[in-house]
């Protein structure tokens, strides 16, 4: 199964030093804190996620790729926030223990920032602490 996904309007990203909470809900949902940084993305974003099975079992590809305005050159592991102008909660790709590393390229004409990232889960929708949204039952501190 490939899924391309469409509708991202902004793009963060944080250092994994920065990241100050990080709470997995076992339904998928994922509760973050950290210190964001905006990627100046030039023309809409483009992310496949692609499933792949093996004898190690499920995991998921996520390729991503945007033209940005001006160099960044994030050498760091980071995670990756990506929301999205359609009402969907926002993804995030990369975790502290299995980080996003950013690919730059850059030339006379344009720059652009990738990266590919593979995991065993689908990208974590990012919920808020209320308990609202993919936190189901509600959030309580045994999650932690």
């Amino acid at each position: 199964m490939i899924r391309s996904i469409n509708h991202i309007c902004r793009v963060r990203y944080a250092f994994i030093s920065e990241v100050s909470r990080l709470i997995y809900s076992p339904s998928g949902g994922v509760a973050v804190t950290a210190a964001w940084q905006e990627l100046p993305i030039s023309k809409p974003p483009s992310l496949t996620i692609a499933e792949d099975y093996s004898k190690a079992g499920r995991s998921f590809t996520s390729s991503f790729r945007s033209w940005i305005r001006e160099r960044r050159l994030v050498r760091d592991p980071v995670i990756v926030r990506l929301d999205f102008n359609d009402g969907q909660p926002p993804l995030l790709i990369g975790s502290v223990d299995h980080p996003v590393r950013f690919t730059e390229d850059h030339s006379l004409t344009q720059k652009n920032v990738q990266f590919t990232h593979r995991f065993w889960a689908y990208p974590f929708r990012i919920v808020d602490l209320a308990g609202k949204g993919i936190f189901s039952p509600p959030f309580t501190p045994q999650y932690t």
